[in-house]
C-alpha cells in the first residue's frame, strides 16, 4: 500500500473496514508498532510477542479501527464460529491489555458490556514503499557497530557469539517481507551427512531472524501441495528451496526463493566449500541470502571466534543428535561428539555450553544420580566460560534449570532472565524458563516465555510439545490439541508428552483411547500395565474406585509406575490423602516430578487440602511468590508481573 491509501485508511477512521492484507504490512496503535507476520508489538527496544489468538483478536478489532465488533463477530473470526462461550475472548482481551500496559481507565481497548469491544486508538497503517528494514547509522560507516540479535542455534545448543559490521548499503525495495526455509533435500547420496544439511538450514534461519521487520519460519517438515499452496498454509509471501550436494571433500549449497503468489523464483544462487570449512560455507550462505531479502548490502556477519573445522563438524552433528535426544543411545551419542569438539578446539565455548545441557538433563532421560549430574554441568560450564568469556549470558540458562532443581527460586529466576536476555538466546533457554515458571503455578507467563521459544524455533518438537501443555494445564484444550497434534508430526515423544495428551483425551471423555495410550507408555518404559484397565475402568465407573486404588497402588509398591501417574489418578478417584504423600515426596532431593502437574485443574482437591500450602512454605514457593507480586486465591496462584 502506498501513502496515500495509507492516509486514506488513517483518515477515514471509525467506520472504515480494513483488510487482512493491509493490516499485515504493519501499523501503529498509539505507542505501539504492531508487526502481524512477525508476531510482534513493539515499543522503542520493547518486544511483545502475543498468542496467535490474542493476535487475531488484536487484527479483528484492527479492521473495524474503533468501531464495535460483537463477541460473535470474534468467534465467528477467530474461532471459526466454534461456540466455546465467552471465556476466551475475556482471556485474549485481558491479555492484550497487559501487553499494551492498559488499565483502568482504558486507553486501547474498550468494553462496551453486553456488546463487544472497540479500539480506543486510531489504527495508522505503515507505508511498505518508504520502511527500511534497518535504520542507517548517521556515523561514519567504518565505525564498528554491534548488532543486538536474539537467535537460537540448533534448538538446545549455542554456536559462537556473532558480531556485525556496518557496510555501505544502497536502498531498495526488499524482495521480500516474510519467507519460510523448506527442509534441505540432502543430495549427498548418504543418509549419515543429513545432520549436516539439517546444521546449514537452522544456521540460515536463525542468522535471517537478525533481519528487521521480517518473518522467518524454519520448516523441518516437509510440506505437499504447490508452492502457492505451501505458502498460504504457512502465512508467508515466499518460500526458500535448498539442496546439498557432497563430492568427495566438497560441499555446494544451492538455493533460489520462490513467490508464493505466482510460483516465480525472485532470487538464486549457490555457495560452494571444503568439507572442512563448515562454518565458513554457512556463514557465506547466510550472508548471500541475507543481501538478496534485503535488497540491499546488509551488515556483515563476523565471526568473534572462528572454530577449528573438525571441532565445529562435531559440533554439529552432536546438535543434531541432541535435537533427537529420545532415540536409544542419541543422548550418549551426542556428549561424546561435544567432548570430541572440546578436545579438538579447548577455546570453541559453544561445546561446553551444549555438553553441560546434556549433563543437565541426564536425570530426566536416564537413570542418573541427580547431584552427580548438576556437579558435572556447572563444572563443565565454568571450564566453558573460562575459556570463552563471551558465552556467560548465555550459559546462565544452565544455572537457572539447576538451581529450579534445587527449588532455590530466586536465584533460578534470575538466572534465567539473564540467559533470555543475551545477546544470543536459544529456545531451550526460553523453554526452561517457562519450565520453571510453571512448577511455581505462574501459568499464564509460563505460556508467554515458551511461546518465545516458538517464535525463534517454530518446528523445535520438545518447544511445541512444551506449549501443548501450557495450554493444557489453563483450560484451552483447542490449542493443546492442535500444539499436540505439531508436536506428533514433529516427532515429540517420551512421559511428558504421553501424559500430556492422555489427560487431554479424558478431559474430551475419549477414554478408550486414553487407555490405549497409558497402556503403551508402560509398555515403552518396560513397566508393568496392570493398573491401567481397572483405573480407566474407575473413570467410567465410580463403583470400581477401591479396585483401581488397589491395582495401583500395589504397582506403586512395586516402584513400577511413575510419580505423577499416582499423583494425578489418585486425585482423580478422590484419594486425596494417598496424592499428598506423593506431593510430599518433593519435601526430598530434586524435582520428583514436574511440579506444573500440581496447578493443573484435576488436582484442585489436592490443592484444597490443609496441608497443600505448608508443603509450598516448606519449599519456598510461598516466600517467592510474595516476593513477586503473586497471591494465592482459591486454589490458583494470581500474579500481577509481567
Amino acid at each position: 500500500m502506498g501513502i496515500q491509501a495509507a492516509q486514506r485508511a488513517s483518515d477515514q477512521g471509525p467506520g472504515y473496514m480494513l483488510t487482512i492484507e493491509q493490516l499485515q504490512g504493519g501499523f501503529t496503535l498509539g505507542d505501539w508498532e504492531v508487526l502481524p507476520q512477525r508476531g510482534v508489538l513493539r515499543r522503542e527496544d520493547e518486544e511483545v510477542h502475543p498468542e496467535p489468538k490474542v493476535l487475531a483478536v488484536l487484527l479483528a478489532l484492527a479492521r473495524r479501527n474503533g468501531d464495535l465488533v460483537s463477541q460473535d463477530e470474534l468467534i465467528d473470526e477467530v474461532w471459526d464460529g466454534r461456540a466455546y462461550g465467552n471465556e476466551p475472548i475475556q482471556r485474549c482481551i485481558a491479555l492484550l491489555r497487559k501487553h499494551f500496559g492498559d488499565s483502568r481507565p482504558y486507553e486501547y481497548i474498550e468494553t462496551l458490556q453486553r456488546r463487544g469491544y472497540r479500539l480506543l486508538k486510531s489504527v495508522e497503517l505503515h507505508d511498505k514503499s518508504d520502511v527500511l528494514l534497518v535504520e542507517p547509522s548517521n556515523e561514519d560507516h567504518d565505525d564498528a557497530h554491534l548488532w543486538k540479535i536474539v537467535t537460537a542455534v540448533m534448538a538446545v545448543g549455542f554456536l559462537a557469539v556473532a558480531v556485525l559490521t556496518w557496510l555501505p548499503w544502497t536502498p531498495k525495495e526488499p524482495v521480500v517481507q516474510s519467507i519460510a526455509i523448506l527442509p534441505m533435500d540432502n543430495l549427498s547420496g548418504d543418509p549419515a551427512n543429513q545432520y549436516i544439511a539439517v546444521g546449514i538450514q537452522n544456521t540460515l534461519a536463525y542468522r535471517l531472524s537478525g533481519l528487521r521487520e521480517f518473518a522467518t519460519k524454519n520448516v523441518r517438515l516437509y510440506r505437499e501441495g504447490t508452492i502457492p499452496e505451501i505458502a498460504a498454509s504457512l502465512g508467508v509471501e515466499s518460500i526458500l528451496n535448498s539442496s546439498l550436494q557432497m563430492v568427495g571433500n566438497t560441499l555446494k549449497v544451492t538455493w533460489h526463493i520462490v513467490n508464493g503468489a505466482d510460483n516465480v523464483t525472485v532470487a538464486s544462487g549457490e555457495v560452494t566449500g571444503d568439507t572442512g570449512e563448515l562454518f565458513v560455507l554457512q556463514e557465506q550462505l547466510a550472508q548471500d541470502v541475507r543481501d538478496q531479502l534485503a535488497g540491499r548490502a546488509t551488515p556483515q556477519l563476523v565471526s568473534r571466534y572462528e572454530p577449528e573445522s573438525a571441532a565445529y563438524n562435531s559440533f554439529v552433528h552432536g546438535m543434531y543428535l541432541m535435537e533427537r535426544r529420545g532415540g536409544a543411545d542419541n543422548l550418549e551419542a551426542a556428549m561424546e561428539l561435544f567432548r570430541e569438539s572440546i578436545s579438538r578446539d579447548e577455546n570453541f565455548g559453544p561445546a561446553y555450553l551444549s555438553l553441560a545441557n546434556a549433563y543437565a538433563l541426564l536425570p530426566d532421560y536416564r537413570q542418573y544420580a541427580l547431584e552427580e549430574a548438576q556437579r558435572s554441568a556447572f563444572d563443565t560450564v565454568e571450564e566453558g566460560v573460562n575459556r570463552d568469556p563471551s558465552i556467560e549470558d548465555a550459559a546462565a540458562s544452565i544455572y537457572g534449570f539447576v538451581y529450579h532443581q534445587q527449588m532455590r527460586w530466586h536465584e533460578s529466576e534470575t538466572a534465567h532472565l539473564r540467559a533470555v536476555n543475551a545477546r544470543v538466546v536459544d529456545a531451550n533457554s526460553f523453554n526452561w524458563y517457562s519450565r520453571m515458571l510453571a512448577s511455581v503455578g505462574r501459568r499464564e507467563d509460563s505460556l508467554n516465555w515458551i511461546l518465545k521459544a516458538e517464535y525463534i524455533d517454530p518446528d523445535n518438537p520438545i518447544v511445541i510439545n512444551r506449549i501443548a501443555l501450557a495450554y493444557l494445564w489453563l483450560g484451552d484444550t483447542q490449542m493443546a490439541q492442535e500444539y499436540f497434534q505439531r508436536a506428533a508430526k514433529l516427532g515429540a515423544s517420551g512421559r511428558n508428552q504421553l501424559l500430556g495428551y492422555a489427560l487431554l483425551l479424558v478431559r474430551h471423555g475419549q477414554l478408550e483411547q486414553a487407555q490405549d495410550l497409558a497402556a503403551m507408555q508402560a509398555r515403552e518404559i518396560g513397566m508393568p500395565a496392570d493398573w491401567v484397565e481397572p483405573v480407566f475402568k474407575a473413570f467410567a465407573d465410580s463403583t470400581q474406585r477401591e479396585n483401581a486404588l488397589e491395582a495401583l497402588n500395589r504397582q506403586w509398591a512395586e516402584q513400577t509406575v511413575a510419580p505423577q501417574i499416582v499423583l494425578i489418578v489418585r486425585t482423580a478417584l478422590g484419594d486425596v490423602k494417598g496424592a499428598m504423600e506423593i506431593a510430599r515426596l518433593l519435601d526430598g532431593p530434586g524435582e520428583v516430578f514436574e511440579m506444573d502437574l500440581l496447578f493443573i485443574d484435576e488436582l484442585e482437591p489436592l490443592r484444597q487440602h490443609p496441608e497443600f500450602i505448608p508443603l509450598m512454605e516448606r519449599l519456598g514457593v510461598v516466600d517467592y511468590w510474595a516476593s513477586v507480586g503473586c497471591l494465592w486465591e482459591g486454589s490458583q496462584v494470581s500474579c500481577v508481573t509481567g
